[in-house]
């Protein structure tokens, strides 16, 4: 499922979409919605149910996207010098896109493994042997 549409990046850009720039950004849409739901390890099945701040994310991530050019992986203006990624076109999500989906995450975080042992007496109500 697409996490956001043409008109939620229309309206963060300021410009309507049209031909080619319509179709480059309907494809990442696509591509950034697959990258989102698997880096959360979950598929989300109707717009209603994907959080303000994913989409908010996901419309960065296409802007983002839409701004570079394919292959480019470092521009520097002063001097004029250019670095082409290996292989092409790099789609990845920004760091700082995975840092702030980081809550949305399933399955991750900390739990505890409460471990039991024939050598220890069994734990009372207050926790301790």
């Amino acid at each position: 499922m697409l996490l956001v549409d043409v008109p939620d990046i229309e309206a963060r850009s300021g410009r309507s979409l049209t031909g080619a720039d319509l179709a480059k950004a309907l494809a990442y849409i696509a591509d950034v919605s697959a990258l989102i739901e698997s880096y959360l390890r979950r598929t989300y099945t109707s717009p209603g149910e994907v959080p303000g701040v994913v989409k908010a994310i996901c419309c960065l991530e296409v802007q983002r996207f839409m701004n570079t050019d394919p292959g480019v992986a470092n521009d520097r203006v002063g001097d004029l010098s250019t670095m082409y990624a290996d292989g092409g076109s790099v789609v990845a999500l920004s760091v700082d896109a995975r840092v702030a989906l980081r809550p949305f995450r399933a399955g991750g975080g900390i739990g505890t493994i409460r471990l039991y042992s024939h050598l220890l007496p069994p734990l009372t109500a207050g926790g301790t042997p």
